[in-house]
C-alpha cells in the first residue's frame, strides 16, 4: 500500500509544484493570502474535499474535510511569507505537502474509514494564528495533527522554543521633581521598573530561560517623576515546565520591586505566547521511519532554536511537527533570500515529493495501526503529566 501512496503523490506532484511556484513567485504577507489560500482551498475541493472558508473568523485561513468517522487527522497548512524576504522560512512548501498528504490518503479512508481534515492557518509569523485556534477548540476534533517544516536537513526529534511575551506595568504617582524627598507622597514608577529590572537581571542567572528585556516607558521629562513605567520581557525556553518556572519567579521579583516603591503593578502578555513542542515518541518513530523507507537519511538536531505556534497544537493534541530537509541547504539560514531560492530548486522538488510521501506514510500508520494511535495517546498523557509535574503550576498562559 505505501507504493500506492508514493504513485499518488507523483501523480499529484504537477499541481503541488505549481502551486508552491506561485506562491513563491507571488509572497503574502501573514493575514493577506488571499491567493496562497484560495489556490490550496480549490485545489482540495477538485479532490473532493468540502471546503469552509473564513474557518473562525479568519479571512485566509480554511477548513477542508473528507470521509468520516475516527481516527481524524489533521494536517495543518501554513503560507504566509515574510516581509522583503518572502517564502524564507520555507512555508511555500508546507502548505502544499500538508495537501497533497492528505489527498493521497482518500483512497485510504474509502477503505478503511476515518476523516481527513485539511486546515489552512493564516499569519504563522506574526499574530501566529494557530494559538488562537487552539484556544478556540478548532482542533479539539482531532486525534492528531500532522506538518513538516522545510529546513537544512531531516530531522524528527528537534524540538522549539517557546516564547513568552510579557509586559510590566508600574502606576505611580506624579509630582515635580522639587518636591520629591523626604515626606512627599509621590510614587516613582520608573524607580519601581529599574528595581524590577535589575532584580531581574540577577535572578534570570539561576534559570534555565532566556530572558531579556527593555524599558519602553519611563516618563517625559527629569523634572517630572513619572507615574507610569512599563518593562517588556521576552522569557524563551525550550521546555513548557521550564516556562513555568521562569514566569512564577520573575513575577515575584517584579511585584517585589513595585511594592517595595508602593507602585501598582499590571502584568500583561502584550503579543501572544507560542509554547514550546511538546514531541511524541510514536509519531516521531513512525516519521523516521516512513523517510528511511524513501531512503532520505534522518539525522538528530540536538540544538532548538526555531519558535513555531504549532507548539500551542501540541499540549492540545498529539502533534507531528517534523523538519523536512531540503539538500543543498546546509550552512543557510532560515528567513534569509538565500533560504527562500533554495525552495524553488529541484532539490525543494524532490523535498516536496519526499514530505508528501512521508506524512501520508504516517497518516496511513494510523488509519491502519489502532496500536499506533493508542501509543501516540499514551505518550502524550505522559507528555503532559511530566511538564505539570515539574512546572509550579497547570499553566501561565
Amino acid at each position: 500500500m505505501k507504493e500506492t501512496i508514493q504513485t499518488a503523490a507523483e501523480s499529484f506532484l504537477p499541481a503541488l509544484w505549481a502551486m508552491s511556484r506561485a506562491m513563491y513567485d507571488h509572497p503574502e504577507l501573514g493575514l493577506e493570502e488571499v491567493n496562497s489560500s484560495r489556490m490550496l482551498r480549490e485545489w482540495l475541493a477538485e479532490q473532493g474535499f468540502k471546503v469552509e472558508e473564513n474557518f473562525h473568523g479568519l479571512p485566509t485561513a480554511f477548513r477542508a474535510v473528507y470521509g468520516s468517522g475516527r481516527p481524524v487527522l489533521g494536517f495543518l497548512c501554513e503560507y504566509d511569507a515574510l516581509p522583503e524576504v518572502g517564502h524564507g522560512c520555507g512555508h511555500d512548501l508546507i502548505g502544499v505537502v500538508s495537501a497533497g498528504a492528505a489527498a493521497v490518503l482518500r483512497q485510504t479512508v474509502d477503505a478503511v474509514g476515518g476523516t481527513l481534515i485539511v486546515y489552512g492557518t493564516p499569519d504563522e509569523e506574526i499574530t501566529c494564528t494557530k494559538v488562537q485556534l487552539t484556544d478556540e477548540g478548532a482542533f479539539d476534533e482531532l486525534d492528531v495533527a500532522l506538518m513538516l517544516h522545510p529546513y537544512q536537513k531531516t530531522c524528527g526529534r528537534m524540538g522549539s522554543i517557546g516564547i513568552y511575551p510579557v509586559q510590566y506595568e508600574f502606576f505611580g504617582k506624579k509630582c515635580h521633581a522639587n518636591e520629591a524627598g523626604p515626606g512627599s507622597d509621590c510614587i516613582n514608577a520608573l524607580d519601581a521598573a529599574v528595581a524590577a529590572y535589575l532584580s531581574v537581571n540577577q535572578v534570570k542567572q539561576y534559570l534555565d530561560a532566556n530572558i531579556y528585556g527593555i524599558l519602553n516607558s519611563g516618563g517625559t521629562l527629569p523634572n517630572i517623576i513619572p507615574d507610569y513605567a512599563s518593562l517588556r520581557y521576552y522569557i524563551r525556553c525550550d521546555q513548557e515546565w521550564k516556562t513555568r518556572r521562569a514566569v512564577e519567579r520573575i513575577n515575584r521579583c517584579v511585584q517585589g520591586a513595585a511594592d517595595s516603591m508602593g507602585a501598582e503593578l499590571k502584568i500583561t502578555q502584550y503579543l501572544c505566547p507560542t509554547q514550546p513542542l511538546l514531541l511524541n515518541e510514536p509519531l516521531l518513530d513512525a516519521y523516521e521511519t516512513n523517510m528511511a523507507a524513501l531512503g532520505e537519511p534522518v539525522v538528530v538536531e540536538e540544538a532548538n532554536r526555531l519558535s513555531t505556534d504549532a507548539g500551542n497544537v501540541s499540549f492540545r493534541i498529539p502533534t507531528l511537527h517534523g523538519m523536512l530537509g531540503i539538500h543543498g541547504c546546509g550552512g543557510v539560514d532560515l528567513h534569509t533570500e538565500e533560504f527562500a531560492a533554495r525552495t524553488v530548486t529541484e532539490e525543494g522538488r524532490e523535498a516536496t515529493r519526499l514530505g508528501v510521501c512521508a506524512l501520508a506514510g504516517v497518516g496511513y500508520d494510523l488509519l491502519t495501526r489502532p496500536e499506533l494511535l493508542e501509543a501516540v495517546r499514551a505518550d502524550f498523557q505522559r507528555g503532559i503529566r511530566e511538564q505539570d509535574e515539574k512546572g509550579v503550576s497547570s499553566s501561565c498562559y
